[in-house]
This record gives structure tokens, sequence and C-alpha cells, in this order.
């Protein structure tokens, strides 16, 4: 049984321990411990000053590869897309740099830049999927050629923008139909005209967000996640409507996480097999690649360029186009001669083609 003299040795020995450290840690062990704390502190100051001169450094070396990028890309891009002109479809939440540079490339790829579109939220929103459902049905007499039979509403409503954008008629100006499918998709309010094509164009570039614009998945909540997958789904039904019309089209966007347009591209055995794209958007690197992979798409290759997830390779191949075909007068209903459509013209050649024709 524990007595009342064991209570007390107890306490005894813990006031002895508790006074030897005192007694040490004031005296012999005090200067030692204090060194050594004293030490690692100027350690971490050291290292934390060291990382940050390697991220300085770091910064300017990309600035600096940047402007020397800058300065060749015109001579780069040379004059691949001479001739030719584009339009550019703006997603919900795209980069305002982004969509500038882009257009900046195309120029210096010789292409004329024309008519901008800005897709609003309710082309993906949820809640208006009936009336999108309804509004392609009432459009499909309007395209030429029409999508095949059980096309999904939103590769139809894909196909109208891209024919609104690239019908011509024999002097290169929109046709009437081409002008009423873009009133009918502003009038619905699935896209704001930002820059009226007053030229038809020959292809398209869609530009997307930027990953940090959709953010992670792991951060959403549940119903945010399934509301974005849904956008997403109905994202890639308009690009894979888009790439069916005018000469070709291109996506240029990011591939950094599964909620990113490029990547869900990439993931889906139907669009991977129609839909060009580019990764990295937010670089110049990878706006560098949209010029040439619209004249990949143009040639009536389809690849998956970039450094992101599924890249099939980081720059396009060098491909060299032949002159756009003229507009042709089309046939109506009746035999006339009507409006005509802007087909493609001849499919170009890439530069391993062009060495072996040699």
């Amino acid at each position: 049984m524990i007595d009342f003299r064991y209570h007390l040795v107890s306490l005894i020995a813990v006031f002895l321990a508790l006074a030897l450290g005192i007694v040490l840690g004031a005296g012999p062990l005090n200067e030692p411990l204090g060194d050594q704390l004293t030490g690692q502190v100027e350690e971490l100051r050291e290292d934390r000053d060291r990382l940050r001169t390697e991220l300085e450094v770091s910064e300017a070396e990309v600035e600096q590869r940047d402007q020397f990028i800058d300065e060749l890309a015109a001579a780069t891009l040379g004059s691949r897309l001479e001739g030719r002109a584009v339009a550019t479809v703006v997603l919900p939440s795209a980069n305002s740099d982004d969509v500038a540079d882009v257009r900046l490339r195309l120029e210096q790829a010789g292409a004329t830049v024309t008519g901008q579109v800005q897709v609003t939220e309710e082309w993906t929103n949820p809640d208006s999927a009936a009336f999108r459902s309804s509004l392609a049905g009432q459009i499909l007499g309007y395209l030429d050629p029409v999508p095949a039979d059980g096309a999904e509403p939103g590769v139809i409503l894909g196909t109208a923008l891209g024919q609104a954008l690239t019908r011509s008629d024999a002097e290169g100006a929109p046709t009437a139909d081409a002008r009423t499918l873009l009133e009918l998709l502003a009038d619905a309010g699935l896209v704001e005209v930002v820059d009226d094509p007053t030229q038809a164009a020959n292809a398209t570039v869609v530009i997307a967000p930027r990953s940090e614009e959709t953010g992670p998945e792991e951060s959403m909540e549940p119903a945010d996640l399934e509301t974005r997958e849904q956008r997403l789904a109905e994202e890639v039904e308009l690009v894979r409507g888009l790439a069916e019309t005018g000469e070709g089209s291109v996506v240029a966007g990011s591939a950094a996480t599964a909620l990113d347009l490029v990547s869900a591209i990439r993931a889906d055995s139907t669009a991977v097999e129609t839909v060009t794209t580019t990764d990295s958007v937010s670089e110049i690197t990878g706006r560098l690649n949209v010029p040439m992979a619209l004249a990949v798409a143009i040639s009536g290759e389809v690849g998956q360029f970039g450094v992101g997830a599924d890249a099939t390779a980081a720059v396009p191949p060098a491909v060299y186009l032949s002159p756009p075909a003229s507009p042709q007068p089309e046939e109506t209903a009746d035999g006339a001669e009507g409006s005509t459509e802007d087909t493609g013209g001849d499919a170009g050649t890439t530069e391993d083609e062009t060495a072996d024709a040699a």
C-alpha cells in the first residue's frame, strides 16, 4: 500500500530534478544551447536570402527568355497563314491578355483577324439546356451542310457559330444565312459580338481560360464540381461543332487540371480525333503555337500540341499552306447559283513532305 512517505519522496524527487534543470540551464548548458539556437536561426536566414536571390535570378531569366522569343516570333511564324482570315471565339473567363496576344501572333503569321465573338455563360448553363436543345432544332434550316443525324444540341449550335463566322459570298463577305445565324445566337443570349466580322473567316481560334480561372478540382464543393463538369461537356460539344466548319479550328487553353477545356478534349475519344489543341496559353510559347497549330488543322491534320498532359508534340510541325481557294458560287435547291460557302483551300504540306517531293 502506498503511504504518505512514498508521496513525499516522489515530490522531493520532482523538485530536485526541476532545480537541477534550472541550475544546468542557467549554468554549464546555457551557452551551448544558446549558441546552437543562434546558429540555426542564422542558417535559416541565409537559406531565405539565398532562395530569394535564386527566385529573382530565375524571374529575370524567364523575362529575358520571353523577350528573346517575342523578338523572334515574326521571323518564326513567317507567312504560315498568309491570305487567311481568322475569327476568334472567346470563352467565359478567358484572360484578356491571352486574347490580345493570340490575335497578335495570328497577324504575325500573315492572317487577317476578322471578327471576335464572346461566348456567354448561358451557352453552358445547365438550367438552359432545354432551351438550347429547342434552339438547335430551329436553327438547322440555316445550316449548310447540316450536322449528322443524332448530333448533340451543343454540336449543332457550335456548327451554327462556326458557319456564322466562315460562310462567305463571292466577295468574301458573310452570307445572308451566316448573318442570320449570328443574330439568332446573339438574340438567344449565347454570344456577344465584340468585333462584327465584315469579312468571312477561313478558320477559327477558340481561346479558353487559364487553369487558375477554373480552379483545382479538389478545392471545389461537390455541387460546384458537378456544374463545372456539365459546363465543360457543353464546351467540348461547342468546339466539336466549330471544328467541322471553315478550313479548320484550334482551341488554345490550359491542360494542367482535368477541369481545363484542353484536358477535356484530349480525354474525349471523339473530340480528340477532330479538334486540334494547344496548351499553356498563359505562356508566350503556348501562344506562338496557335498559328502553327492552325496551319496544321487547315492542312487536314489533327494534333494536340504543347507541354501539358496528353500532348502529342511540344511544337506543331512546319506546314506550308497553298493560298486559300476563292469563294465559288454554290448551287441552290433549284439549281441556280446562290451565295457561296467558305470551303477550305488546298491542303498544305509539311516540311518533311516537301522534302520527299523534292
